[in-house]
């Protein structure tokens, strides 16, 4: 993922008065995107790593940030990316959207909720997806109205070959990315360490490190999301296709996913035990600090 940033503009410490009315940045970030549209689809090199592309890296994710912050209302960080949360968003998109799902999962409605140009949508997706490009025959996919593929299978095997192939890749794919969000969730708690340890802390300062705790914990949620959505798809066609093409390699199938289960359920435990709660997000691994969890004072915290 590229290193290209634009920089928001500062914001006002105190009240959402003292802020331009949210017509001026909900404008900007309509004109910047509009003509990116056309255009936002991640394009992948070598080994499928996303290149780097100033309109995805740059234009959209600043357009989204102030979607987010004066349309939505969340918690946008003015912070530059830490190495680790650069791999962790790459590791992140790999597993949203492999290159295994991109003829059945919609990937410019991906990338709109990725820069945050979109909300929280994923919930609303389709689980007979999977199932539909399974049984196309070269008919045309269709993600929200969208032709996204004429797939052909050659015989009911191949299809269940390509059920299998699917969940062994995403069961690969998931050890990796927690690798890294185990990272980020220490670097979490650094971060909060070192705005305990600094009572001289802006206004700013102190929301832009919540912020940027609130954005990891998105992310991880985001996948989170995605790997349980795409369980429920895959269960959706094993059980359908089973009834219109049983196999031989039913006990093959139901490894694949049964490891893939695992794989999720693992990586659900150890995020529970991170947290101290259920659930995947990484927003209270760590111990909160009174400078995060407080309501932020018009002035800088003055030197004690």
């Amino acid at each position: 993922m590229s290193r290209i940033a634009i920089r928001r503009p500062g914001r006002a410490a105190t009240d959402a008065a003292a802020r331009p009315p949210r017509i001026v940045p909900l404008a900007l970030a309509i004109a910047l995107a509009l003509p990116a549209l056309g255009g936002c689809i991640r394009q992948t090199g070598d080994f499928d790593r996303v290149e780097a592309n100033p309109i995805n890296d740059a234009v959209l994710p600043f357009a989204g940030g102030l979607v987010a912050e004066y349309g939505r209302g969340e918690l946008v960080s003015g912070f530059q990316n830490t190495d680790r949360e650069l791999v962790l968003r790459q590791r992140a998109w790999a597993l949203v959207v492999p290159p295994h799902t991109k003829d059945w999962i919609g990937e410019i409605l991906v990338e709109g909720q990725r820069t945050r140009l979109l909300p929280e949508i994923d919930h609303r997706y389709n689980v007979a997806a999977y199932w539909n490009l399974l049984r196309s025959d070269g008919l045309p996919i269709h993600v929200d109205r969208l032709e996204i593929s004429r797939y052909g299978f050659a015989s009911s095997e191949a299809r269940w070959a390509r059920l299998i192939s699917d969940m062994n890749q995403d069961a690969l794919l998931i050890g990796p990315f927690w690798a890294e969000a185990r990272r980020v969730a220490g670097d979490d708690r650094a971060r909060l360490a070192a705005m305990n340890r600094r009572p001289d802390l802006s206004v700013n300062e102190l929301r832009d490190a919540t912020a940027r705790i609130d954005e990891n914990a998105r992310v991880l949620d985001w996948v989170w999301r995605s790997m349980r959505f795409r369980l429920v798809s895959y269960r959706y066609a094993i059980d359908r296709l089973a009834v219109e093409t049983p196999t031989d390699r039913r006990a093959a199938v139901e490894r694949a996913y049964a490891a893939l289960e695992q794989a999720i359920h693992a990586a659900e435990r150890e995020s529970t035990l991170l947290a101290g709660r259920p659930g995947p997000s990484i927003a209270t691994a760590v111990k909160p600090s009174r400078l995060a969890t407080a309501t932020p004072p018009d002035e800088p915290v003055p030197q004690k």
